[in-house]
């Protein structure tokens, strides 16, 4: 069975060319999170209503971070499939959520409904 993993991987390996990543700690982060961002972008848009807008901001925020869980939580929470089935109220609530987060993140505190420090 081992054998077998081990022949997939390398199969996989030859198959997807992965990137030269740099050693520099502080490069290697970098380099990370531009592919994170790069792999999540999404072409030009083509709908400007306030839901396209939020919708778009709030994977966004999500991609960046890592925190598509919040969203897939809210889906959850909610009974739908899609971030476009979410009725305004809870696109609006998903969206200020996210806000918050990244605030906080910015300003290097931890989540607003995480436990205290102690």
């Amino acid at each position: 069975m081992r054998d077998k993993v081990s022949q997939l991987r390398k199969l996989l390996g030859e198959a997807t060319p992965s990137p030269r990543i740099v050693t520099n700690d502080a490069e290697g982060e970098a380099w990370r999170r531009f592919q994170q961002f790069e792999a999540y972008s999404a072409p030009a848009p083509l709908e400007s209503s306030w839901r396209a807008i939020a919708a778009r901001e709030i994977t966004r925020i999500a991609a960046w971070y890592g925190w598509t869980s919040e969203i897939q939580r809210t889906l959850d929470e909610t009974n739908v499939d899609l971030l476009s089935a979410l009725s305004d109220e809870d696109l609006t609530r998903l969206r200020n959520r996210m806000r918050h987060l990244e605030d906080n993140a910015k300003h290097g505190l931890g989540a607003p409904d995480a436990p205290p420090a102690t």
